[in-house]
């Protein structure tokens, strides 16, 4: 009926484009080139890698040395104790640990170890006659062990790490005179005020917020060091023996008129940088000063005070005090030797001019003025010497 095209065969298929240039590149590759003879084949690949660093010689490291951390050493074994000794001191030596002192027992009499890593206070039992004991800077938490070492007249924990002295307490130490725990993390005075004996208590740097009143217990009590903490009332129980105060860098805003009927025989009171206004009137009963440092406080006025007549040392440097004639109130003080009062206002720091008048009109107040700030007046200093440093090298010859 009717005739039918024949069938067609498929189109054949286009190869890619990256593929028809790959072959084509090995196409050429076959080819060889004029003169490929003469060309001498690469060198082959360095073992290692490609490139410089490849070809470095390889240094092969030894395995490092296992870290089993610090080393201590031992109290009876590294440092030997004989049976006859009475004194034990050991400084900068990584001791942490209390042991063998039973070698030396009951002649043992003063056992310091400073600067090392004792973590806690035993093995003492047999060490009944210690009368010095001192464990400064180590790292100790609590007080514990140590009751019955009856005959303790010293005793040091200074810059560990203990928050309570509750435990002294139950301690009866009828001859302790000295008491340091400075630089711990010590909140509240406690257990301290059954030492009848006592006449040295520090407690600078803790975290102290208040003078208790069972203070007033201490009467032989002739020094108190409470530098560095938290406290904001000065006001402190009657202490008649106490000579030595430190309040320094705490938190005093206001005088508190008791502390000066309180503490009256005070000899040297330190309450530098606080926030501390002029002087009270009250100020005249500590008429056994000697020293007397109110740096870095808000004090405006020198008040003159002639009851002090003991009064050697002054300092009132980095104060508020902006009128020079301010300084005339100084003659007030006829023992007066030492006098700060650089950097206040009228001092003109910087100012030649102003720093002149400043040196003349104290001098004028105070003529026969042994110091003035870090300066001392009038001294002389002889220069001994037999020439010889003339030899040494590298000193120029003018």
């Amino acid at each position: 009926l009717g005739s039918s095209a024949p069938p067609r065969s498929p189109a054949p298929r286009r190869a890619p484009e990256s593929a028809m240039a790959a072959a084509d590149e090995d196409s050429e590759a076959q080819v060889p080139m004029e003169g490929a003879e003469d060309v001498p084949p690469p060198p082959p690949v360095p073992d290692g890698g490609r490139g410089p660093s490849g070809r470095r010689a390889k240094v092969q490291l030894p395995p490092p040395d296992q870290d089993d951390g610090p080393t201590y050493v031992r109290l009876g074994i590294d440092f030997p104790i004989q049976p006859t000794d009475e004194e034990i001191h050991i400084q900068c030596a990584r001791i942490k640990k209390l042991e063998n002192l039973e070698t030396a027992g009951a002649n043992l009499k003063t056992l310091i170890l400073v600067a090392g890593a004792v973590e806690k206070v035993e093995n003492l039992e047999s060490n009944v006659n210690l009368e010095h004991l001192e464990l400064y800077q180590n790292v100790l938490k609590r007080i514990e062990n140590i009751g019955h070492l009856s005959n303790l007249t010293t005793l040091d924990f200074s810059f560990n790490k203990i928050r309570s002295c509750e435990a002294l307490g139950a301690c009866k130490f009828d001859r302790l005179e000295r008491l340091y725990l400075s630089s711990n993390k010590i909140s509240d005075i406690q257990g301290v005020f059954h030492f009848k004996s006592l006449k040295m208590l520090e407690f600078g740097s803790n975290r102290i917020r208040a003078v208790p009143p069972e203070l007033a217990s201490l009467e032989n009590l002739e020094q108190l060091w409470l530098g560095k903490n938290k406290i904001v009332s000065m006001a402190l129980p009657p202490l008649p023996s106490l000579r030595h105060l430190s309040m320094q860098s705490n938190r005093l805003e206001a005088w508190d008129p008791s502390f000066f009927r309180n503490a009256s025989g005070l000899t040297h009171l330190y309450m530098g940088h606080n926030s501390l206004p002029d002087l009270p009137d009250e100020l005249a009963l500590l008429t056994e000063l000697r020293e007397f440092d109110l740096a870095g406080n808000a004090v405006t006025l020198i008040r003159p005070f002639p009851q002090l007549t003991k009064l050697e040392e002054l300092w009132l440097n980095d104060n508020k005090v902006a009128e020079l004639s301010e300084v005339r109130h100084l003659s007030s003080f006829p023992a007066l030797q030492t006098i700060y009062l650089e950097r206040n206002p009228m001092h003109g720091l910087g100012n030649p001019e102003m720093e002149a008048a400043y040196k003349e009109e104290i001098l004028r107040a105070v003529p026969n003025l042994f110091q003035l700030d870090a300066v001392r007046l009038g001294s002389k200093v002889e220069i001994i010497t037999d020439g010889s440093e003339k030899n040494v090298l590298g000193i120029r010859k003018r």
